[in-house]
């Protein structure tokens, strides 16, 4: 797992630098390379994370869920102020709000929902559907958890959950990193690899879904929506 993440992070960074985000009054100013440009923007680098498994326990008891180890052991890696990936919107982490972004995943009514029925939201998708989980509802070794997607127009109710996507964090991982390394290709060039990737779970139960994704991303492209 170890080598997953790091490998991860150090596409990354690599894949978006320079690292930019918006100044606010929680910017870690230990994080900040450059001064605030005209329109509000700075350069910043991430560094090595100090949190410890005890933070995100209180977290898990606070909200009656699990995490997998993968998981926390990738999100204290370091401080990093941006998640941002192809498909997925990882919950980043401040020195001033270190888990800020993942309560705000689950501090919320639809949240709430879906915690009581042991879908445990992580993360948000890339079109605006809703959170992606960790499918609890099965107990796994580490709480390495399959992962589904939840369409919030369903409000809770259990229709909304699509088939298991990615059979666990370490797979997620190891698919965006595959996406930011052919990053020069077309996103529905790169899906494909997902199948082959994770073939328990993008390439099981989730192939329709991703199979779909790519005729979807093919035609946009074809019709100039890239």
């Amino acid at each position: 797992m170890d080598n997953i993440i790091k490998k991860f992070f150090d596409t990354y960074f690599k894949r978006n630098a320079p690292l930019f985000a918006g100044y606010t009054q929680h910017t870690p100013k230990e994080m900040m390379v450059s001064s605030v440009d005209n329109e509000g923007y700075y350069r910043w680098k991430p560094i090595d994370g100090t949190l410890n498994h005890d933070d995100y326990r209180k977290i898990e008891k606070k909200f009656k869920i699990k995490f997998p180890e993968s998981f926390i052991k990738w999100h204290k890696s370091y401080f990093f102020l941006s998640g941002s990936s192809p498909v997925v919107y990882l919950p980043n982490s401040s020195p001033t709000q270190p888990l800020q972004d993942i309560i705000d995943n689950l501090d919320n009514d639809l949240s709430e929902e879906l915690i009581a029925q042991k879908l445990y939201p992580f993360a948000t998708d890339d079109n605006d559907i809703g959170f992606f989980v960790f499918d609890a509802r099965e107990d796994k070794a580490d709480n390495e958890y399959p992962i589904r997607l939840y369409d919030h127009e369903y409000g809770g109710d259990l229709e909304g959950l699509s088939e298991i996507l990615f059979s666990s964090f370490s797979k997620l991982l190891e698919c965006l990193t595959y996406a930011m390394e052919n990053h020069n290709e077309q996103i529905h060039e790169i899906l494909p690899e997902f199948i082959r990737i994770d073939p328990e779970g993008a390439g099981k139960d989730g192939i329709d879904f991703w199979l779909d994704r790519i005729v979807f991303e093919k035609k946009n492209f074809e019709n100039g929506n890239q």
